[in-house]
């Protein structure tokens, strides 16, 4: 047996045509399962139409005027734009890479000694000094 629930909704609209409409009526004398579908929707199609009209509040609906039906549409840029502009810079970053002059590490010991000593005479704080020796720090000058 068929079960014609797609026309169910149908003629609860009245847009079937006279022989569908026979035919829906013929089935459902005989299937309890169609007419119970057929009471669940009309139930239903009963309590959303019984629901409360809202209105809008005030700037939240289009507004009245000419193009009160024209609703901007707001589009991001496809996906591809966004992986396309990752491979650019991946690309140039490489490139960058490749073409960047080597970088060397040396340190020259006269260079750094220059540098350490001319920072130590300006820092007196960080100048060595001389060792004293210990008899001298406690019982002053040997004579």
């Amino acid at each position: 047996m068929i079960h014609p629930s797609e026309l169910l909704s149908a003629l609860l609209d009245g847009e079937l045509s006279e022989q569908e409409r026979a035919h829906v009526m013929d089935h459902l004398r005989t299937c309890s399962p169609c007419e119970e579908e057929l009471n669940g929707l009309h139930f239903a199609r009963a309590a959303v139409r019984s629901l409360p009209l809202l209105d809008l509040p005030p700037g939240s609906g289009p507004a009245r005027d000419e193009g009160a039906n024209v609703v901007p549409l707001t589009r991001r840029p496809p996906v591809w734009v966004a992986a396309a502009a990752a491979a650019i810079l991946a690309l140039f970053v490489g490139i960058a890479t490749i073409l960047a002059p080597p970088t060397t590490l040396e340190v020259r010991l006269d260079q750094l000694s220059d540098q350490y000593g001319a920072r130590t005479s300006l820092e007196p704080a960080i100048t060595p000094r001389t060792p004293v020796p210990v008899l001298e720090r406690v019982a002053g000058p040997i004579e």
